[in-house]
């Protein structure tokens, strides 16, 4: 029995073609009489009266036809009958098979249902669809940066100590972030979006440039900043916000989203070009961020000095100037304790007024 799709007056595109040529490749890897009987069971619930009447007349026509679409339809029964948790353990799905996309599987529907003898329990097409056609794990250590080309055209950049996952479907894209902080461009492919996972909040963009940062271990904090295009925040109980350039919102553990903030020029993932970037924060901080590229021989224990705010821009290559400058910046001193240098509160005020904000030069 032949399917035909259905017809247009301008002919098939040229994806529709390819579509074709796809189907008839999985179809050439099929029993032929496996996939007759797989074609009158996708299409049993929808025969109109003359089609009723070729379809008896295929079962007459051969005994082997009969006997086909009864074990087709026995094998459906008892996979309705697992649990779906039970299939999940015992089911071993076939090789992922070339096939067409869904508007030729209406016209084309024995390539679903023959799926379906191939895979008990694994929902044939449904399978089929939610398979992955990408799927890579990318993680840089303490002080190492990646970039990294996704087969999409979007771009990803790490920072320091980052862990994401990449899963690329038919019909979406995902990116799941444990920890670290990257930075998303995106190329915009229309029906199939582009989310971050990250902690509880969920970015959904279609073509922009942007920095998820989840540092919730560290500081309680998730952070999205916005360079070019939009994206939409998720947060917890379906609360969402949308952003444009310049934009930036946080979130904590619980998903809680912060007010819209307008972000500093060149404030969206300055460690790109090797920078650090404080907008008065305290110290233990701004330690705690340099700490995240690499050991930086200093401490504190006093928690005044903690507290103390700073602010500034500075190379992560070059920490020592970083220290050097704190006491012209906070009435703080170095003291050299072993290994490390203790920040201690300085035992009188320098000579002029601290500056709270340093422009350090590369």
């Amino acid at each position: 029995m032949t399917a035909h799709p259905p017809r247009h007056d301008f002919g098939p595109c040229a994806q529709e073609q390819a579509d074709l040529r796809e189907h008839a490749a999985f179809a050439a890897t099929q029993d032929p009489l496996a996939l007759a009987a797989a074609t009158w069971f996708s299409r049993r619930a929808n025969l109109d009266v003359p089609q009723q009447a070729e379809f008896a007349a295929w079962l007459a026509a051969d005994a082997r036809h009969a006997h086909a679409y009864a074990q087709l339809d026995d094998t459906h029964r008892a996979a309705r009958r697992i649990p779906a948790r039970v299939a999940a353990r015992w089911t071993v799905p076939p090789a992922p098979l070339s096939a067409p996309r869904r508007h030729w599987l209406r016209a084309l529907p024995y390539a679903a249902a023959a799926m379906l003898l191939l895979s008990v329990g694994a929902g044939g097409y449904q399978w089929w669809q939610q398979q992955a056609v990408f799927s890579q794990s990318y993680a840089t250590v303490r002080g190492q940066r990646l970039a990294v080309a996704l087969p999409d055209g979007s771009k990803l950049q790490l920072d320091t100590a980052t862990q994401l996952h990449v899963t690329v479907y038919r019909q979406r894209r995902e990116v799941r972030l444990a920890h670290g902080e990257a930075l998303f461009q995106v190329q915009a492919q229309q029906g199939q979006p582009f989310n971050v996972l990250s902690g509880p909040v969920t970015v959904t963009v279609v073509g922009t440039q942007f920095s998820v940062r989840n540092t919730l271990a560290q500081d309680s904090h998730l952070r999205v900043a916005v360079q070019h295009g939009h994206v939409r925040v998720a947060g917890a109980r379906q609360e969402q916000v949308d952003l444009t350039a310049g934009q930036g919102v946080t979130a904590d553990a619980a998903g809680n989203l912060s007010a819209v903030a307008s972000l500093a020029p060149g404030s969206v993932a300055p460690w790109r070009d090797g920078r650090i970037t404080f907008d008065n924060v305290p110290l233990d901080a701004a330690l705690a961020e340099f700490e995240r590229y690499g050991d930086t021989g200093l401490l504190v224990r006093d928690p005044a000095v903690a507290r103390l705010r700073i602010g500034g821009s500075f190379s992560l290559t070059q920490l020592d100037r970083f220290a050097a400058a704190l006491p012209q910046l906070l009435p703080v001193q170095l003291v050299r304790t072993g290994a490390a240098s203790e920040i201690r509160m300085a035992a009188t005020m320098p000579a002029q007024a601290p500056a709270m904000h340093l422009q350090q030069n590369k």
